[in-house]
């Protein structure tokens, strides 16, 4: 693009692409005659390739032509030879005949001449003088023929000469143009050096130049670094002391969010084990915590402290004293340093599902175990929810049965809901809150069961040895496992201060507080709902999951005399302590793989051999007065 001002950067750039350019259009020319160069050369070394073919073409028919001639030579000489000899044979023989007699008779001469022998001799002379004559003529034609033989070659191998000769003379002048072609090129090399050397002149030139440019902006960055250093010294020394209080007053915001959530546990678990706020008066001071931006008054020894008056925001620590000030009264008023205790055992079957013994009684019930029998216990949202490890880890389904019942604690009526029957069981409303110590299923009439060990003391018995349950046919595991977990909302009345007392419903979620540092790292659970790195991340009310506990096979078991005397009970557990026995919905899950290998079959012989499920609940009792 175009500027107002070309900088230095820019023309050095241009200067740079010309000496590119000029060097492009140098190197074109030179390749141009290397081409040429190379083309001549190529047509060089292709005329000498095929000279030289010619020649050997032309040397084999000279080769042939000197044979040819030398054989006629030859011939010409065998028949010299031969034609003398011929007319030497006859010569002889002629004077050998003239020297023989006419007729010859044995003894006596009869008409011969006696003149022969001397013709003959004669004639052999001049024969042999003949002979010679024709030995020297024939020994002249021969050498004539020779030399014209030799005449011959020497005049064609002459010619061969006179041609290298003259090829010579041509390849010298074509040598002399293609040294002309390459001294032309080597003249051009001092143009191609020179472009180069203005080429990288000018790439050092753009680099120099951009160098400077870069020495112009350190120095500019550095003058005004200086000049931002001393132009702003006080603004950044006072935006560093915002930055640091900032820091500071969100670390507080973030620790005081925390006390303000642990505030407000603390007063719902005061609410739930006294039943006091629920009055208008009481949510107020919940409200007050939860609008609190104070911590307040904290003693030396980290005790929360009374601020002396509600106006404007006592804090946090005034709340929290107040609590502590009420529970020191409410704790011996509402009689909770000295709680009634009972031990409780209620059957599903005859309080609950009103199913009476005998034959049509046990149909009954059999077809309330079938509609409680499921395929997937894991479809049930709760089960999955609140009962810890119950999934196989495989994905399969876990075959059980999910009993669903509910309690109240209601005048005229027994611990299920159902109107109050001889036999029935049921507690007392004139206690404001009956809680649970300890819990335990019996599951009467189950095969094959061998109960907890006794503890010391509780009068119960180990099976005798040895155990021959195996063999029964509808036997089941030794050692079953049951969940039994409420879901439902927690009930009680408030305390009968005076001479009114209300009912309170509460949904319970059993949490867990997060570790304050998790020096291990520990992850609490495979799934990211749970996942957690420190306290500030893992979640507040990470679910507390109900493990499995084993039932007896007789209700009888039960001695609720032990939590009377030393505080703890024999076959029963004490996870749901706390909770109220007053729930809206409780399930009783049986899953099928501790039952045996098999579930479905385990749930069928359960099925076939289950007398009646109770529920046993060890219970304290505050009368709230």
């Amino acid at each position: 693009s175009s500027r107002a001002s070309p900088g230095r950067i820019q023309e050095a750039i241009s200067r740079k692409i010309a000496a590119r350019n000029k060097l492009l259009q140098v190197v074109f020319a030179q390749s141009s005659k290397k081409g040429s160069l190379d083309r001549e050369l190529g047509v060089f070394k292709a005329g000498i390739d095929t000279w030289n073919a010619i020649q050997v073409e032309k040397t084999i028919l000279l080769a042939g032509e000197e044979l040819y001639d030398l054989a006629r030579l030859a011939d010409n000489i065998y028949q010299e030879i031969t034609d003398a000899t011929k007319e030497d044979i006859i010569l002889m023989n002629d004077a050998v005949a003239t020297g023989l007699p006419d007729s010859v008779i044995v003894g006596v001469a009869s008409g011969g001449d006696l003149s022969a022998p001397a013709k003959a001799a004669l004639k052999a002379a001049g024969a042999i003088t003949i002979t010679t004559i024709n030995k020297i003529q024939a020994a002249k034609k021969i050498l004539f023929l020779l030399f014209e033989q030799l005449n011959s070659s020497a005049k064609r191998w002459g010619e061969q000469a006179i041609s290298h000769q003259e090829r010579a003379q041509g390849q010298r002048s074509a040598l002399i143009e293609i040294g002309n072609i390459f001294e032309e090129m080597q003249a051009q090399l001092w143009g191609v050096n020179e472009a180069l050397r203005e080429y990288d002149d000018a790439k050092r030139n753009v680099r120099a130049t951009i160098a400077d440019g870069e020495r112009i902006q350190e120095e500019r960055e550095i003058f005004r670094k200086r000049s931002a250093a001393l132009v702003q010294g006080y603004r950044t020394r006072d935006a560093a002391f915002r930055i640091f209080r900032n820091e500071k007053l969100e670390r507080y915001k973030t620790l005081f969010d925390l006390a303000s959530r642990y505030a407000l546990l603390a007063a719902n678990a005061y609410d739930f084990e006294t039943g006091l706020l629920g009055t208008d008066a009481g949510r107020e001071f919940t409200r007050r915590i939860i609008q609190s931006r104070a911590l307040g008054v904290v003693g030396a020894d980290g005790e929360p402290q009374f601020a002396g008056s509600n106006t404007g925001d006592p804090g946090l620590s005034s709340a929290l004293a107040e609590m502590k000030a009420d529970w020191d009264v409410v704790k011996t008023r509402l009689g909770f340093n000295n709680p009634e205790t009972y031990g409780t055992t209620a059957s599903l079957r005859s309080e609950h599902f009103r199913i009476n013994p005998g034959d049509d009684g046990d149909q009954k019930w059999t077809e309330v175990l079938h509609k409680a029998r499921v395929r997937d216990v894991l479809e049930d949202a709760d089960v999955r929810r609140y009962c810890m490890q119950i999934a196989n880890g495989d994905g399969l389904p876990v075959p059980g049965i999910i009993l669903n019942f509910r309690t109240t604690i209601t005048d005229g009526y027994n611990l299920f809901g159902r109107p109050l029957a001889g036999g029935d069981h049921a507690y007392s409303s004139s206690s404001f809150a009956t809680k649970i110590f300890a819990a335990g299923v019996a599951l009467e009439g189950y095969q094959g069961m061998d109960n907890p060990a006794a503890n010391s003391g509780a009068g119960g018995e180990s099976p005798p040895d040895p155990d021959l349950s195996y063999l029964d046919p509808l036997a089941l595991s030794a050692t079953p496992y049951i969940y039994l977990i409420p879901v439902g909302a927690d009930s009680m009345r408030s305390p009968p201060l005076g001479d009114a007392s209300g009912i309170r419903s509460w949904m319970v979620k059993d949490v867990a507080i997060p570790l304050p540092f998790n020096i291990g790292v520990s992850d609490f659970s495979t799934t990211p709902l749970y996942q957690s790195n420190d306290s500030l991340v893992e979640p507040l009310f990470t679910v507390r999951k109900h493990q499995a506990f084993r039932p007896i096979s007789d209700a009888t078991l039960f001695n609720p005399s032990v939590f009377i005397r030393d505080g703890t009970s024999d076959y029963t557990i004490a996870r749901l302590i706390g909770r109220s026995v007053w729930n809206s919905q409780w399930k009783l899950v049986i899953p099928g793989k501790t039952l045996l290998n098999n579930p479905d079959e385990g749930l069928d012989r359960l099925i076939k051999t289950l007398e009646d499920v109770k529920i046993h609940f060890v219970t304290y009792s505050y009368s709230g007065n």
